[in-house]
């Protein structure tokens, strides 16, 4: 069976990264940026965080990039063990691990472009995203030696109560916003709101583990799951509303987003089902002239992360985070510092490169996970992208 674990890990690290989504952070800026983009006026990505920014800001803007992270939770531990002959010492240290334990793989990428001044009053923005999710998780208990269960186990060659539960979703967003922005006595206030229209697939695969399988039968499995054979799609609509608030002449914005006000539903019938639920994040950024950003967002709500069973734990994810960038004409760097508040990833150190109209971030946790003797990051991101302004 060691050899059955290491292929289905290479496998699901091979993806792309009641189940839910948490907040989705698109794009270059953000990820470099210690997960932050709320309230800074000049985020090419505005319209997926905060539809209000379209019209804090009068630059014309285009952001487009790729994403890809890495997440999981103790699933890393589980392949240190061969299932068919885990000592009785170390039964309950393995099943604690059966419960609570999962890898979350995505890919994502994205396209957001502010049209010029068409309205008389207001500024239009639309935007593309294709977001692609690789889930995993155990469940079950194994039995202890010489249990009546246990028995019956080695007679069918089953451990009928340990699952390999997988699934692929795959989300597809295109938000238009329109935004409004108004100078008041004690600063300027803008209002943004964006409808998107969504369509999600999903393919769900929950596969009882025995000690019998062919390694190539399980590998089969995985695979159909991460291509998405079978899988059953759905539509439906989202709301964002925002709102950013600039005090007079001092550089500083206070933005507040709320996505998927509807709660967004979409059944797959035998592949699951997908219910969006609604998010909050609060930032603030101080913007020093065209060239120099610091910002700091935290997330309001607990979101839920995409589940592969209903009966694996509830996995939450509630990012705090502070940033900053120095963007030139032909430069940019940022770097950042963030931490998701219902993971236990350690901090999560994020740096970001930019060159003409290609920029580079990568952000890793310091937190690692050791699956024989080799040790791996808890959570790490990659992304490439860029934009500009006119």
């Amino acid at each position: 069976m060691k050899t059955l674990h290491k292929l289905t890990l290479a496998a699901a690290l091979c993806v792309a990264s009641a189940p839910a989504l948490e907040f989705s952070e698109l794009g270059h800026k953000s990820l470099s940026m210690g997960s932050t983009g709320v309230a800074l006026k000049n985020n090419p990505y505005a319209i997926f965080y905060n539809p209000a920014l379209s019209a804090a800001s009068p630059a014309t803007r285009l952001g487009y990039g790729l994403n890809g992270s890495f997440a999981e939770k103790n699933i890393l531990q589980v392949f240190n063990y061969d299932l068919s002959n885990v000592q009785l010492q170390d039964l309950e240290t393995f099943n604690e691990l059966l419960k609570d334990n999962f890898v979350n793989i995505k890919l994502s990428g994205a396209v957001a472009f502010k049209l010029s001044d068409i309205l008389p009053y207001g500024q239009l923005s639309v935007g593309f995203a294709q977001s692609v999710y690789g889930v995993a998780n155990f469940t079950g208990k194994l039995e202890k030696p010489g249990s009546i269960e246990q028995a019956i186990d080695i007679v069918t060659g089953k451990t009928k109560s340990v699952t390999l539960n997988m699934r692929r979703v795959d989300i597809m967003e295109i938000p238009v916003s329109y935004a409004i922005s108004n100078e008041t006595p004690i600063g300027q206030v803008s209002l943004g709101a964006a409808v998107k229209f969504m369509n999600a697939s999903s393919k769900l695969t929950n596969k009882p583990l025995s000690v019998n399988d062919k390694k190539d039968d399980v590998l089969n499995d995985v695979k159909d799951t991460l291509k998405g054979s079978g899988a059953t799609s759905a539509s439906n609509v989202g709301l964002d509303l925002g709102v950013v608030y600039s005090p007079m002449d001092l550089g500083l914005s206070v933005g507040l987003s709320a996505k998927n006000l509807n709660a967004p539903k979409f059944k797959f019938g035998e592949n699951g089902e997908l219910k969006i639920k609604p998010q909050a994040r609060l930032g603030a950024a101080w913007e020093l002239g065209e060239i120099v950003s610091i910002a700091g967002d935290i997330d309001l709500t607990n979101n839920e992360l995409i589940s592969a069973s209903k009966e694996a734990k509830k996995q939450t994810s509630q990012k705090i985070g502070i940033g900053a960038a120095v963007d030139m004409m032909f430069f940019g760097a940022r770097a950042g510092v963030a931490k998701d508040l219902r993971q236990d990833n350690g901090a999560i150190l994020s740096l970001g490169l930019g060159f003409g109209f290609l920029d580079i971030g990568a952000a890793v946790a310091t937190k690692t996970s050791k699956v024989e003797n080799t040790s791996y990051p808890r959570y790490f991101a990659i992304t490439l992208g860029g934009g500009f302004s006119f």
